[in-house]
């Protein structure tokens, strides 16, 4: 944008569209403080991304403050303005959920993807229990996680084998550990029945659970859930663990626990459009002048996860259909 001589203006948030004979023609915003209003002869691209760090608007949508690793910004002004102009907006109730490591005083959460997948570790509920595929899809994993408790806690447990063998991106920054461990979100015991008093967790059911997991590990077949079964799995596994890169018994000490909370990297929920990118009214007519872009726009993904890319790749593609479609109308 600035190689072609465009001016960037920071301190700058929208405020309102300016409508003239049903289309966007403009923008109001404030600038350092000051009202000004801009034109627009082609269109105006909303691309505010999502209400992840809206407390309001998370527990409106989602019914939990949320643990958000986006960026602070994403307030979903935008996504409200373009409703109050007639946009349609869908799946406001879902985001892209996963798991955070929670997050220590001084410090965020921590949004875990291949550290969840590798062997020698577990998730699990607050009662001592394994509730879902532990290398799922993020998406997936918060989904089961707010299905089966929204409020939590969830422990990730791993034998020294995980500490040592494996990058553990939360764990690398000392004062952040020490921080952990003085709010009891990391937690460490020589044995899996100590651990369990620590997290105030029935020793013989906790016990149970890594029994039964350990055997599942051993085997090579995670016969409740599947983990390790499909190359998504896998591949955040290690292959030098036989006879599945997802799966190895918790058996050697000390244990450590991380307490989980339901995490996201920004919210799915927004404007609706469509294959130009334009945004859509309530029964399907465009909004002439009025596009949406990235996490400000309903995720074509739907309530789904595909594969990695799943939020750059649409925000790429429909702002480029966007901006083509607002060059062809011309001036």
């Amino acid at each position: 944008m600035q190689k072609q001589g465009a001016e960037l203006w920071l301190n700058a948030p929208l405020q309102d569209l300016v409508v003239e004979g049903g289309r966007i023609v403009g923008v109001r915003i404030t600038r350092d403080g000051r009202p000004v209003t801009i034109g627009a002869t082609r269109g105006v691209m909303l691309a505010g991304g999502g209400f992840d760090h809206n407390k309001d608007l998370r527990q409106k949508h989602h019914g939990i403050d949320g643990d958000p690793s986006g960026a602070p910004g994403n307030l979903g002004r935008p996504i409200e303005i373009a409703q109050d102009n007639g946009a349609a907006l869908e799946l406001m109730d879902d985001a892209w959920w996963g798991g955070s490591i929670a997050a220590a005083p001084g410090h965020g959460p921590a949004f875990i993807v291949g550290e969840r997948s590798l062997p020698y570790s577990v998730i699990l509920d607050a009662k001592g229990d394994r509730f879902a595929n532990e290398s799922e899809s993020y998406v997936d994993l918060g989904h089961h996680m707010l299905e089966h408790d929204k409020d939590g806690p969830y422990w990730m447990v791993g034998d020294v084998r995980h500490a040592r063998r494996y990058l553990r991106t939360f764990a690398i920054d000392p004062k952040n550990n020490t921080a952990m461990r003085k709010a009891g979100i990391m937690v460490k015991a020589d044995t899996l029945a100590e651990l369990a008093a620590k997290l105030d967790m029935d020793p013989a059911r906790l016990e149970a659970t890594i029994h039964r997991f350990n055997g599942f590990a051993r085997a090579g077949v995670d016969g409740d859930f599947g983990r390790g079964n499909s190359a998504y799995d896998r591949y955040y596994g290690d292959p030098t663990v036989h006879p599945n890169a997802c799966l190895g018994p918790l058996e050697k000490g000390p244990f450590t626990a991380f307490k989980v909370v339901i995490g996201d990297l920004g919210t799915k929920g927004g404007v609706v459009t469509d294959a130009e990118a334009r945004a859509l009214r309530e029964d399907g007519t465009v909004i002439e002048g009025l596009y949406s872009a990235g996490n400000n726009s309903a995720s074509v993904m739907g309530r789904t996860y595909p594969g990695p890319g799943s939020t750059i790749g649409p925000a790429v593609v429909f702002g480029l259909r966007g901006a083509r479609h607002m060059a062809r109308r011309g001036g």
